[in-house]
């Protein structure tokens, strides 16, 4: 299972490849404690049976622990035998040959779990009854409703936006936002008298699951809103606007949130420091990375649990035109802006100049592994770097052409066409077309301060033995972190058994092998594809098994899912995907482009593979299989060998 984490370079962070959900129903999946027949169709051995003392272990949901849902969810572990007979609440539980269970059922309102199990074992043929107990109490959270229409005026606690300390343009608007009772009038009051009307209007909660399982209804709620242009300071109830890009007014607005229905008014303060910047006047940061050959990331909006698109090397220049959230945003284009973490930039003095960059000749430089794209910018700026298929695309944010020669160097097969483009006066834009897809890229500034887009060569594969020379990067994913199964195998013991025999098979076929985790000893997440970057590995697979965020019924969910991000590394997760269907014959979860650390490099072809769900007994028991391990580690191996072939000459 893969974690977040901001990650330098190539190797940047990951999302929980999982969003929580909830039921907002019993049904009759809500208390199926049972395997389906979809997770039973494929290749698994049968659970192997085990006898032992009864004695009940819940893995999840630890004692104590505060749930995301309120009405379904898991709970799994082992009572130690099998062929007991174990109720979860009175509801009862289907026990796998070795003892462990899982099942989904609905949430108890107190948070009290109650277990009751009973086994019978024999004792010099005698048979003796054994009873368990077990009560594992979490914290349920509460789930506000919306304010009814018949129901007092009320204001839902936490849906006001903004809030905080920002920083916007004069003029620019600025909406406010929030849920409250149906039927009432809505208006933010500012203490220089002024007001600015909001609008009643229904809206619905935007729910997503884990990939297509959505288990909670959208419930409908009353949202009052209205934009207005921000043309002075508002200062929320701290008193002091808390925004550092503009200058603080002393007179700034105070506003309220004013609800009125028939008789009943409700105020309440708005609880935002808005900064706002003259037109034409902005601020200036540099950004800085923690180390050399790490970036600073860029989002489409402020805060975290947002994709990264964006990833700027240290020393870039940034035009600063707002914050929100902690994070600055700064222009590129005069239509585009993204969000950057301002721990990650540096602000320059107020009157530092604006970064207004040229790009002057654009020449090709091969080399033996690689051609270097060279672009010979003025300053700094923002840039983004593209490849799909045989073309790599450098947008450079915020310059201009002085562009007279575009040179392709000695003569190289590799290189087909360059050209550049000035679309629009802040954007140049620069193409080199190869004569065979890319195989990987990476880009940065030199010492000069000259951009350049290193463009990997495809390596010689000799189509008979594809994996002869080649150089492998093996991740087996985790720890830190990862799942854990029913009898408490963990996440990271599965991945390295088969990790390791992925690694035997690749090296009997010729290839040189790059371990990222060889043993037991913990990776953090940002260095592993770092440390296959820096090795120069020509493709990278990191090896993992799942886990469900609260909420999502692992019964109808569970299968396999291989990810990748790059366009060089789309056919290698098919490739994977097909051949771990038709190994196992689990559920086919589908390929998916995702925000993962370990696929965000672009050096290589990278994918990360999810073969099974470890809550699941029958899939823990698989992978606690030597065989099955085999099976899996083959198929990955299966799956490397026709991709590598499939790019022979």
């Amino acid at each position: 299972m893969p974690l977040r984490t901001p990650l330098p370079a190539s190797a940047l962070a990951a999302l929980l490849i999982a969003a929580c959900a909830t039921a907002s129903t019993v049904n009759r999946s809500d208390v199926e404690s049972g395997p389906s027949n979809e997770a039973q169709r494929g290749g698994l051995p049968p659970v192997p049976a085990r006898s032992g003392t009864l004695a009940i272990d819940v893995v999840y949901p630890a004692e104590g622990a505060e749930l995301t849902v309120s009405n379904s969810n898991f709970i799994f572990g082992s009572v130690g035998t099998g062929g007991a007979r174990l109720t979860i609440n009175g509801a009862p539980v289907e026990v796998a040959a070795n003892g462990a269970f899982l099942a989904f059922l609905p949430v108890p309102p107190n948070g009290v779990y109650e277990l009751s199990a009973v086994a019978e074992a024999r004792d010099g043929g005698q048979a003796q009854r054994q009873q368990a107990t077990l009560r594992r109490t979490v914290r349920v959270p509460v789930r506000q409703e919306p304010p009814s229409a018949g129901g007092p005026l009320a204001i839902v606690q936490g849906s006001v936006t903004p809030a905080g300390g920002m920083t916007v343009v004069e003029n620019e608007p600025l909406t406010v936002r929030f849920r409250a009772t149906p039927g009432a009038r809505a208006r933010i009051v500012f203490s220089d008298g002024t007001s600015a009307p909001l609008v009643e209007r229904r809206a619905s909660e935007r729910v997503e699951g884990f990939q297509q399982d959505v288990t909670q209804r959208p419930r409908e709620f009353s949202e009052y809103a209205g934009t207005f242009p921000a043309w002075q300071w508002i200062a929320g109830p701290a008193g002091t606007p808390n925004a550092t890009v503009a200058p603080v007014d002393p007179g700034a607005r105070k506003g309220l949130i004013e609800l009125v229905r028939g008789q009943d008014t409700l105020r309440m303060p708005l609880r935002v420091n808005v900064g706002v910047l003259e037109p034409g006047i902005t601020r200036q940061a540099v950004a800085v990375a923690t180390r050399e050959d790490s970036v600073v990331i860029g989002q489409a909006v402020p805060g975290t649990n947002t994709p990264y698109q964006w990833f700027f090397p240290s020393g870039t220049v940034f035009t600063i035109t707002g914050e929100r959230d902690g994070f600055y945003r700064a222009r590129l284009t005069q239509d585009l802006s993204v969000w950057i973490d301002a721990r990650t930039l540096r602000l320059l003095p107020e009157n530092a100049p604006a970064p207004a960059g040229t790009v002057g000749t654009v020449r090709v430089v091969p080399a033996a592994e690689w051609i270097d794209l060279r672009l010979s910018t003025s300053d700094r700026l923002p840039y983004r770097v593209t490849a799909d298929g045989s073309t790599v695309a450098v947008e450079v944010f915020g310059a201009a052409t002085r562009t007279n020669w575009a040179h392709y160097g000695p003569e190289d097969a590799f290189v087909r066409r360059v050209s550049w483009e000035q679309p629009r006066s802040d954007l140049f834009t620069a193409r080199v077309e190869t004569a065979e897809p890319v195989w990987g890229w990476r880009s940065f500034y030199d010492a000069g301060g000259t951009l350049v887009v290193r463009v990997r060569r495809p390596p010689r594969v000799d189509r008979e033995r594809p994996l002869a020379g080649r150089f492998i990067g093996v991740d087996a994913g985790h720890p830190p972190g990862g799942a854990i199964g029913p009898t408490r195998l963990t996440e990271a013991e599965a991945n390295l058994a088969i990790a390791k025999r992925l690694v035997r098979l690749l090296e009997a076929a010729g290839a040189r092998v790059l371990e990222t985790r060889p043993d037991t000893a913990a990776v953090p997440l940002n260095l592993r594809p770092v440390l296959a970057e820096r090795a120069n590995v020509e493709l990278l697979v990191s090896i993992h098994n799942n886990a469900f965020p609260d909420g999502v019924n692992p019964f109808t969910n569970a299968g396999t899912t291989a990810f990748y991000n790059a366009p060089q590394s789309l056919e290698l997760a098919r490739g994977l995907q097909r051949e771990l269907i038709g190994e196992l014959g689990l559920r086919d979860l589908g390929i998916a482009r995702a925000d993962l650390a370990l696929v965000r490099a672009t050096w290589f072809p990278s994918t990360l593979t999810e073969t099974m769900f470890l809550m699941v007994p029958q899939q823990e028991a698989a992978l606690r299989d030597p065989a099955v391990q085999e099976r899996i580690a083959r198929a990955h191996f299966r799956a490397i060998e026709a991709f590598f072939r499939s790019r022979a000459r």
